[in-house]
């Protein structure tokens, strides 16, 4: 399951019920696969792409990138939403985790 979510984490319709017909279960199968470790499905597949969003913005080879490039680019359809969750979850916004770079 965690491995069919890694490859298709850029795809912004990813769900629960995308990712289970991919692997023959139901959309409910797997978000109780994903609940028995504590995070939902739409929980873990966010952790994921704010991730996959930060190694990218540290990353020198992807500079030439906007910050909105690479939210869209990981799977987010809203900036807005992207740039709080980020903060959220990292404590800092996305241009200061580019700010190494």
């Amino acid at each position: 399951m965690l491995n069919d979510i890694s490859a298709n984490l850029r795809d912004p319709g990813l769900s629960a019920a995308t990712a289970g017909a991919r692997l023959g279960l139901s959309a409910r199968y797997v978000q109780q696969l994903l609940e028995a470790v504590g995070l939902s499905f739409s929980q873990h597949v966010r952790q994921m792409r704010l991730d996959e969003a930060r190694r990218l913005l540290g990353d020198s080879r992807h500079a030439h990138l906007r910050i909105t490039d690479i939210a869209y680019a990981v799977g987010f359809r809203d900036l807005s939403y992207f740039n709080r969750e980020f903060r959220r979850r990292f404590g800092e916004k996305p241009s200061a985790a580019r700010a190494g770079v």
